[in-house]
């Protein structure tokens, strides 16, 4: 959830942690070169999955159409934080209304720890 977090924040986001963070902070955990697949995690739906997938085609095309060295100010300027905004927030969404897991407990199931 963390990964979609700030990307849900829009703007406000890419000024929280600056642009490259904002963008890498997701590909660390959605990242198609890795040896991880991340589409086969236990841990997410069918669902989170296909909007996941979402995102993704959404922050691809922004790295593509924008410099590897950008400024928070480019990139916000560029538009695709804005862009990026409602696809990360129905992710985040759909991802917080199935809970997450505590990160000080063992749990069965996720619960709504927030």
């Amino acid at each position: 959830m963390e990964a979609v977090e700030v990307l849900a924040d829009g703007d406000v986001g890419v000024r929280a942690c600056g642009a490259s963070e904002w963008i890498n902070q997701f590909y660390d955990f959605v990242e198609d070169d890795g040896p991880w697949d991340w589409r086969a995690c236990s841990t997410l739906t069918t669902r989170e999955v296909e909007v996941l997938e979402s995102v993704l085609g959404l922050m691809n095309a922004a790295c593509d159409a924008t410099p590897q060295m950008v400024t928070d100010d480019q990139l916000i300027e560029s538009g695709w934080p804005h862009r990026v905004q409602p696809v990360a927030s129905a992710a985040l969404a759909l991802m917080r209304s199935r809970g997450r897991f505590s990160e000080e407990a063992e749990e069965v199931e996720p619960g709504l720890n927030m």
